[in-house]
């Protein structure tokens, strides 16, 4: 069994008879907990990276994005599920994140999962696919890659296995980078009927407006960002960092416009690593888009 490991939040405080930064408010995820929440879930695991011979340095990605959220300003209820403990045995910890994300699920409470290396997606997507067992479901991905290996399960393998065992999962992704993906892998895509834009595509075409309107057609809609997606100069902290990848306030506006998605269910970012980050600045930016999307959920809602 996958050890739970809890974060403690601190910060700044500006008044002590006010509590307006998330350090304040947040409190450990209990099954009682406030319906409607947003929860964190963190899953602190690398091997997929490592399998997919990518650059480990993920596994601190949900300690220090924490440390990056904890006083920014919030004031309504949060609550923090805890870490998932990953090892060498990845299929067991993504089952653990999967029972995880579907106990948050079912008490109607929004899961944001805190990666990791990008395999933290196949175990998102085990949680949903248990809480809505016979529902039409979509993924949306922000992603520089397919990851539509079949080989091994690792970082790049997860759609691979979502797509050939689940007929009722359509795939979106948008950003991908001609550079990062052969020609088998356009092919595989092809094969699986995925809906992907080059990431020139995304900034030139509506195709996002586009893609937003065709997902409020679904059940319920999945959505990860790999922060490999964007530019490598403010997300040098990834296992495969990208020179032309997403501006920060490009990703900003996507992730706004993403939370207003009335049959979203969870949103996970990942590939934050860390151990190879400049200035924290990839942590400090997965912790903004992550405030930012928890901002516009709310004042959607």
């Amino acid at each position: 069994m996958n050890k739970i490991e809890h974060h403690e939040y601190t910060g700044r405080i500006d008044n002590p008879d006010v509590n307006e930064r998330l350090h304040q408010i947040i409190r450990r995820w209990h099954s009682k907990t406030d319906a409607g929440a947003p929860v964190f879930i963190g899953f602190r695991s690398e091997e997929g990276v490592k399998r997919n011979q990518g650059r480990p340095g993920a596994f601190d990605g949900p300690v220090v994005v924490r440390q990056k959220l904890a006083s920014m300003p919030y004031k309504t209820p949060v609550f923090d599920y805890g870490s998932i403990i990953g090892d060498e045995d990845l299929e067991t910890s993504q089952t653990a994140l999967g029972k995880s994300v579907a106990e948050v699920l079912a008490n109607n409470q929004f899961p944001l999962i805190i990666g990791g290396g990008h395999e933290t997606l196949y175990g998102h997507y085990l949680g949903v696919r248990q809480t809505f067992p016979k529902k039409k479901l979509a993924v949306i991905n922000f992603d520089a890659h397919f990851d539509l290996r079949n080989e091994r399960p690792s970082s790049g393998t997860m759609f691979h296995q979502i797509l050939s065992q689940d007929q009722d999962v359509d795939y979106y992704v948008l950003g991908i980078q001609p550079s990062g993906n052969t020609e088998s892998l356009f092919k595989r895509a092809e094969y699986f009927n995925v809906n992907y834009a080059l990431m020139n595509a995304v900034r030139n075409t509506n195709i996002y407006a586009e893609t937003l309107e065709k997902l409020k057609g679904y059940d319920a809609v999945f959505a990860t960002l790999c922060m490999d997606s964007v530019q490598q100069s403010v997300a040098p902290g990834t296992s495969a960092p990208a020179q032309n990848g997403y501006t920060a306030c490009e990703i900003h506006d996507m992730v706004a416009q993403l939370a207003k998605l009335e049959n979203l269910t969870s949103f996970d970012i990942s590939e934050v690593a860390p151990a190879l980050d400049v200035d924290n600045r990839t942590s400090s930016l997965a912790a903004s888009l992550f405030h930012s999307f928890m901002i516009e959920r709310e004042t959607f809602q």
